[in-house]
């Protein structure tokens, strides 16, 4: 009976760790155009050799339907950027029902990182100033 009040508790408070951390996420804006605007939390980008991991938040101007139907104002990508062949692969991807990533999750999908194709980041892009934010020589030291 103890162990499963322990376990209840250490439950809880993972979970108001995981709340409380992407409640803080502080968005910095990657770019704005007419029809979405895109930022990225650069608390919680992750280098790994010559890659980042980042995550990039866009809210639409006007709400779309996802792939299985439901409405969402905002949503997130979990990217990882390949600094050196100026390449993208998407990992994940949450839909939310209001902007800035509030509100109830409608839809998600995870992709396995090893199936993901890459894809070039193209210039003037959202990804382009992504790309740019991430493997400058500052973010590559931290």
């Amino acid at each position: 009976m103890l162990f499963r009040g322990f376990a209840v508790c250490v439950f809880i408070f993972g979970l108001l760790i995981g709340w409380s951390s992407s409640a803080r996420a502080e968005w910095s804006e990657l770019a704005k155009e007419p029809e979405a605007q895109y930022f990225y939390d650069k608390e919680a980008v992750m280098p790994v050799h010559v890659s980042r991991y980042a995550w990039v938040l866009t809210n639409l101007a006007k709400a779309d339907i996802t792939p299985t139907g439901e409405p969402y104002a905002s949503y997130m990508i979990r990217l990882r950027v390949y600094c050196k062949t100026d390449m993208v692969a998407r990992l994940s991807i949450s839909y939310f029902d209001k902007s800035m990533g509030k509100g109830r999750e409608v839809s998600s999908e995870d992709l396995q990182e090893w199936r993901n194709r890459e894809t070039p980041i193209r210039p003037n892009t959202y990804m382009a100033a992504l790309k740019k934010e991430v493997c400058t020589a500052k973010s590559v030291a931290g």
